[in-house]
């Protein structure tokens, strides 16, 4: 059986979100960060799909707030994280440094992001039928 694009979107951004669960319990904290701005992008990327809009090539989780029309919705908060984790998408795919970059997420923070991850994906994908 032929399952929805949304639906794969979602079951890949699950997936990350579990995977950045279990960075910081090995404490590998910007490996955290960076699963959960992949499974917010693969959400944003599910609601696309679900909207039945092209899903765009971009990683950059505020682009994919405004494409996606749930901008107005976040907070000024919300969008400062988001744009923070946009940065890291760059910067963990790219190892420039892993051990300076890791200084500057210690584990109270790679929690808070996965814990700001699971609701914005709970918020963004509420109403989607699997």
């Amino acid at each position: 059986m032929n399952r929805p694009a949304h639906v794969k979107w979602l079951e890949r951004a699950q997936y990350d979100l579990e995977t950045a669960e279990a960075m910081v319990t090995t404490v590998r904290h910007i490996y955290a960060v960076f699963m959960c701005q992949q499974a917010l992008e693969k959400s944003f990327k599910a609601l696309l799909a679900y909207k039945g809009r092209q899903v765009l090539p971009i990683h950059n989780l505020r682009r994919l707030a405004e494409a996606t029309d749930t901008i107005s919705a976040l907070s000024p908060e919300d969008l400062r994280k988001l744009d923070f984790l946009s940065q890291y998408y760059l910067h963990a795919r790219y190892k420039e440094d892993v051990q300076e970059l890791s200084k500057q997420v210690g584990e109270g923070a790679a929690t808070q992001f996965v814990e700001f991850a699971r609701e914005r994906i709970r918020w963004l994908t509420r109403g989607m039928t699997q």
